[in-house]
C-alpha cells in the first residue's frame, strides 16, 4: 500500500503516473457491491452507495471520484481527499485488510469494501475489524469460509445469518469468542499473543491482563485506558495476516459484560458501523471507538 513507499518515490510518481476518475454506477436493479469511504477510522462519512462488480477500483469509483496513481493500481485520493504518507487510504473487504492494491482483487456482488483514510503509524496493519457485523465471519476475501465456530450467543445470531456454524468456538479457524478476559486468555491462544502484543496483532481495542479496557487512540499514537468501559468488540486473524481466518473476539471484564455486549450487538449492528473495534460499558453505551480513543458519554 502506499504508506510502504519511500516518500521521494511516492511523490515521483504522483507526478508522472496519476489520473481523476468515477465510473457510471450499477442501475438500480443491478447487483453490485457496497462501497463505504470514511476518514479519521471511521468518523467522518465521505460516501456510501453500491459500485460496480469488478476490481476494488472500479467498484469505489461508482461512489466516489478517484485519483490513482503507480499506472491506476493505488488509490491516491477520493473525493479529492489524498493521504500525506502518514495518513493514508486503507480499505477492507468483508472485514479483511486487503494485502494488494485495489486493481489488483475483485469484489462480486455482496460484497461489502470499506475505506478510511486515516493516520496508522502504531497500527500499520488492522487485519479485520468489525465495520459489518456479522463480515468478516459469514464471508471473506475470497468466499464463505469452510468451517465456522461459535460461543453463544453469537453462534446463534450467524445461525440466523444464514451460516453453518458450530459451538463453542474452536482454537483454529474463522470464529467467534465470547467471555470474560481472563477465561478467554486461558482457552484460546490467538487472544493472548494478541493481548500480549496488541501492535502486532492489529487491535484497536483490548483488555489488558490487568483487566484494564484500552483504546489506540491513533492522534496520539498510544493507548490509553477507558475508565468504565466493561467489554470490547473487536477482530483480529489466526495468524494476524489478510490470508489467515479471522477471530471475532467480545471479551468482558467479567463473563457477564461479555454476554451482555454480545446481546447488545446482537439486537443492535449499527453499533460496530464504521468502527475497527469498540468497547461499551455496563449500559450497553459506546465510549470507545478503536482509531479515535475514548467517546464521551451521550
Amino acid at each position: 500500500m502506499l504508506r510502504a513507499l519511500p516518500a521521494l518515490l511516492l511523490v515521483a510518481a504522483l507526478v508522472v503516473a496519476c489520473g481523476t476518475s468515477k465510473t457510471q454506477p450499477p442501475a438500480q436493479s443491478a447487483p453490485g457491491a457496497r462501497v463505504s469511504v470514511t476518514a479519521d477510522w471511521g468518523v467522518t462519512s465521505i460516501a456510501n452507495g453500491r459500485g460496480n462488480v469488478g476490481t476494488v477500483i472500479a467498484a469505489t469509483g461508482g461512489v466516489a471520484r478517484l485519483t490513482t496513481g503507480y499506472g491506476g493500481r493505488y488509490v491516491t485520493a477520493i473525493d479529492g481527499q489524498a493521504g500525506d504518507g502518514t495518513r493514508d487510504w486503507i480499505f477492507w473487504i468483508n472485514g479483511i485488510e486487503s494485502p494488494v492494491g485495489g486493481a489488483d482483487v475483485e469484489v462480486a456482488a455482496g460484497d461489502r469494501v470499506w475505506w478510511d483514510l486515516h493516520r496508522w503509524p502504531g497500527r500499520v496493519h488492522v487485519p479485520a475489524v468489525v465495520a459489518n457485523w456479522p463480515l468478516p465471519l459469514t464471508r471473506g476475501i475470497a468466499g464463505p469460509h469452510k468451517t465456522l465456530s461459535a460461543d453463544e450467543p453469537l453462534a446463534r445470531a450467524l445461525r440466523k445469518a444464514g451460516a453453518d456454524v458450530s459451538a463453542p468456538a474452536a482454537v483454529e479457524g474463522a470464529r467467534a469468542l465470547v467471555g470474560a478476559n481472563d477465561e478467554l486468555r486461558q482457552r484460546d491462544p490467538l487472544w493472548r499473543r494478541a493481548v500480549d502484543d496488541a501492535s502486532a496483532a492489529g487491535l484497536t481495542a483490548w483488555i489488558d491482563p490487568n483487566g484494564q479496557v484500552q483504546v489506540w487512540n491513533a492522534t496520539r499514537g498510544a493507548a490509553e485506558a477507558v475508565s468504565g468501559a466493561t467489554a470490547v468488540i473487536v477482530a483480529t486473524t489466526d495468524g494476524f495476516t489478510a490470508a489467515d481466518p479471522p477471530v471475532v473476539i467480545i471479551a468482558g471484564v467479567s463473563q457477564n459484560a461479555a454476554f451482555s455486549a454480545a446481546e447488545d450487538l446482537i439486537r443492535d449492528p449499527t453499533l460496530v458501523r464504521q468502527a475497527t473495534a469498540i468497547c461499551l460499558d455496563a449500559d450497553g453505551q459506546v465510549v470507545c471507538r478503536g482509531g479515535r480513543g475514548r467517546v464521551p458519554r451521550p
